[in-house]
């Protein structure tokens, strides 16, 4: 792992060896209460189908870390692959969550472990029974071949919609609607299929209490490891030292994996927006952008930092810093229930195209540059977005034709960023390769909002000392 275990060992042994707090389980009771608001929501005599996402390849015989579909793990909590989660509004028999199981396989368990079982499912998952994966199509709609007169059975009959979510396994998905279109063409009245992530996804919104436990963790231990990535950034070291000393304080502190691949690009690397090689050697003078967040407990943060190698700024990074600060304070500052989201947008484009004219960057009337949205030959992305259980979480930015209001319990980012590479026409050079982004995870309150990472310091005067402090 080009030596990153003997990089972390010395800059931070006592706190990556340690947990800084008890490790956060999530509620049984969130999963209920979840699947209770799905159920609620619903239409009756419907049914709803998801299954888990699926395995995938990373080489040869050797797959990826397996991560949950999203919005299964919402509604279920379950992180295994092959399940299956019915939801009936209506059943007459009690059963409104069935779970569908992975058959026990000796081999197969004999490297993963124990698979969740039929026992565990309505035992300790909460469903109301459960059965094997491979009874599932006979479940859904079987005809008695002995009595072919005799009418179809199975949780399909009767139905007046059907939702449905294959989780990302496209080949699963492909059977089940085959099977489907079987039924449709024998019976007209048979429903067509409806998406069912869109209920989800606008229930993923607004995140409840045990959620935002979850996530106020993943920042926090995000915050913290930016602090320590800080102090392992120097000239003659590389990026991957730096990556390394954030992934392994996040890893060691009860983060399953982290958020996303993390970014960290230094000098002529701070302007790629997704810079994820991380192989650079750094030099001194140069920036270092930083933007890596845990995944705590399937809950993601997502922070962004930008400080010098040297640790201390040159006169025209510090500009460009703090018009990038004040823009963020500024768009963060707004943030209330009843907000839109286009405001926040507009409240930050107009800070940074304010900024950009005093620096000389951009020239012309604001308001004119603004309506033209002007910033955005150096601002290359909005800067918010939806954070919760993916990243770049689920659920509309509009609602109909007009910006979707915030409400208490949203989670989103506010991240501002100006990026100038190399060579960059009509521009003096004494402002190329400085990239600045600052980005942080923000909480909508009842009465304004939470900054939950931003004990990560961004302030110029603690940014230098916490990079200057080896």
């Amino acid at each position: 792992m080009r030596g990153m275990l003997a990089v972390l060992l010395p800059f931070f042994a006592a706190s990556v060896l340690a947990l800084d707090a008890p490790v956060l389980k999530p509620s049984p009771e969130m999963f209920r209460r979840h699947r209770e608001q799905f159920l609620g929501k619903l239409p009756p005599n419907s049914i709803a189908i998801f299954h888990a996402a699926p395995e995938r390849l990373f080489s040869n015989d050797t797959n990826y870390t397996y991560r949950q579909d999203s919005n299964f793990y919402y509604l279920t909590g379950i992180e295994e692959p092959g399940t299956v989660a019915l939801f009936r509004p209506s059943a007459s028999d009690g059963k409104r969550y069935i779970l569908y199981v992975r058959s026990h396989d000796v081999r197969r368990e004999t490297f993963q472990g124990p698979s969740l079982t039929a026992e565990v499912a309505t035992k300790e998952k909460g469903a109301d029974t459960a059965f094997p994966a491979s009874d599932l199509e006979a479940g859904l709609w079987r005809n008695d071949a002995a009595a072919p007169t005799r009418p179809p059975s199975g949780y399909l009959v009767g139905a007046q919609a059907i939702y449905l979510s294959d989780g990302g396994d496209a080949e699963w998905g492909e059977r089940l609607r085959a099977q489907l279109d079987r039924i449709r063409a024998a019976d007209l009245t048979f429903p067509t299929t409806v998406d069912a992530r869109a209920i989800v996804r606008e229930m993923r919104l607004v995140k409840d209490a045990d959620e935002i436990a979850l996530l106020r963790r993943a920042a926090e231990i995000s915050a913290r490891a930016h602090v320590l990535a800080m102090r392992a950034a120097g000239p003659g070291r590389y990026e991957f030292e730096v990556q390394a000393a954030l992934d392994g304080y996040c890893l060691a502190n009860g983060a399953h994996r982290m958020a996303y691949p993390s970014i960290v690009g230094s000098g002529p690397n701070s302007v790629f927006l997704h810079w994820d090689k991380s192989d650079r050697q750094m030099k001194d003078g140069e920036l270092l952008l930083n933007d890596s967040g845990a995944e705590y407990v399937g809950y993601a943060a997502d922070v962004t930092r930008t400080y010098p190698v040297s640790g201390r700024f040159s006169t025209e990074q510090k500009a460009v810093y703090e018009v990038i600060l004040a823009a963020q304070k500024g768009a963060m500052a707004i943030v209330k229930p009843g907000v839109t989201h286009d405001e926040i947008e507009k409240t930050s484009a107009r800070l940074q195209t304010e900024g950009l004219v005093k620096l000389g960057l951009l020239a012309g009337d604001v308001e004119k540059l603004v309506a033209e949205n002007a910033h955005r030959r150096f601002t290359l992305h909005g800067i918010s977005h939806w954070v919760g259980l993916d990243v770049h979480d689920a659920g509309a930015y509009r609602a109909g034709t007009t910006s979707r209001q915030l409400l208490p319990g949203m989670v989103l980012t506010i991240e501002p960023g100006i990026y100038i590479p190399a060579n960059m026409s009509g521009v003096d050079p004494k402002w190329w390769n400085i990239g600045v982004r600052i980005e942080d995870t923000v909480l909508v309150t009842p009465t304004g909002f939470d900054c939950l990472s931003c004990s990560a310091p961004k302030e110029i005067a603690d940014i230098e000392k916490a990079v200057g402090k080896k």
